[in-house]
């Protein structure tokens, strides 16, 4: 933890903004910044990379376009590219949301299940993920509209072969060999937040269906649906209660990948967990967060989360997994985005997580 926190602290000083002139006509200017970061984990050594994000000038705080994304290198040649626009028309008639995500990274997998187990081998996958989500504004807080993505993964790198015979024989092959999806489906957003990146008060529903038919080779027959609700309570000036509810839930006419299957834990969903160390085909989850102003652009977090993955056809949980900690937040630009870095432990005795992003969790 010492290696990690001197490579972040280390760092946070070339941490650079930029905004433009100040104009009284807009509530938010445009701004720009980037933020390099560093880290060390077991499955990539040492990493770097940057953080950065671009967000368009804007006179309604709760619809600011923005174009974000980062950039990960490890010394074990790996990488990982995430970008991210969110656009408003004009008129705010219109929204896109798209995603591409493209990645070499190592992982581990520990089987399927919500059981702490003592199987564990590493792997290297190699993927490309593209999202595109336009929709339509119905009245000044609903949005509707379709979704279309497409997705192709490989590993790259297998375990042993001894330990591979006894993945398809336990777990199954779905997975392991490359696939490709081509998926679409319709979404639904209703939204009174105050602001999209920090909210100060207001709620959040977003519902999302997606049917991955067997149209393109190596891929399989899927159905996914997700729910993810947030509100957000002012207890005083500069104090928010944020809470989030969120159900996602994956179901095949036959096997599932198992990169596809869901998972706690990462940066927003059950900080504290590893993501990827428990998987099945449907998550539920809820997460509380104590957001309160400190000095000026300086916040802190609260938080705490608890959920579980189960099976479809077995809904048995062996522990409930709960996961705390706290963070620090500093305003970067007036569209209320924030450096993060947040702390997480869980009730499983794993060792404490830290996390570096320019967005809340939820």
């Amino acid at each position: 933890m010492l290696k990690q926190l001197v490579f972040i602290f280390s760092l946070l000083g070339l941490t650079t903004a930029y905004a433009s002139r100040p104009d009284s006509t807009f509530n938010s200017k445009r701004s720009l910044f980037v933020i390099p970061f560093a880290s060390y984990q077991q499955e990539t050594k040492l990493a770097g990379g940057v953080a950065f994000g671009y967000y368009f000038k804007s006179n309604d705080l709760s619809k600011i376009s923005s174009i974000s994304g980062s950039a990960t290198y490890t010394t074990l040649n790996q990488f990982i590219v995430n970008i991210t626009p969110k656009l408003y028309s004009d008129n705010k008639k219109y929204f896109l949301y798209a995603n591409l995500n493209i990645r070499k990274y190592p992982d581990y997998f520990y089987g399927t299940g919500n059981k702490s187990g003592s199987f564990k081998t590493g792997f290297t996958s190699t993927g490309v993920n593209l999202s595109v989500q336009p929709q339509y504004r119905i009245n000044k807080n609903l949005y509707a509209g379709i979704q279309l993505g497409y997705k192709t993964e490989r590993i790259s790198q297998y375990p042993d072969s001894g330990t591979t015979e006894f993945i398809y024989a336990e777990f199954g092959k779905s997975g392991w060999d490359k696939y490709q999806l081509l998926s679409m489906g319709i979404n639904c957003t209703y939204d009174t937040r105050d602001n999209a990146f920090y909210p100060e008060k207001g709620v959040f529903l977003k519902t999302n269906m997606n049917s991955s038919p067997k149209l393109l080779p190596k891929s399989y027959q899927l159905i996914e649906a997700k729910v993810d609700f947030r509100t957000f309570i002012p207890l005083s000036p500069g104090n928010i209660l944020a809470i989030q509810l969120y159900n996602s839930i994956i179901a095949g006419k036959t096997e599932i990948p198992f990169q596809l299957l869901q998972s706690p834990g990462g940066a927003d969903l059950m900080r504290g967990f590893r993501y990827g160390q428990y998987r099945d085909n449907w998550l539920i989850l809820a997460q509380a967060e104590y957001r309160l102003s400190v000095y000026k652009r300086l916040k802190a977090a609260l938080f705490v989360s608890t959920g579980d993955v189960i099976h479809i056809k077995n809904s048995e949980i062996d522990k409930l997994k709960v996961s705390y900690g706290a963070g620090v937040r500093y305003r970067l630009n007036d569209a209320r985005v924030h450096f993060r870095f947040d702390i997480a432990k869980n009730n499983y005795g794993d060792k404490w997580q830290f996390y570096i992003t320019a967005t809340e969790a939820f």
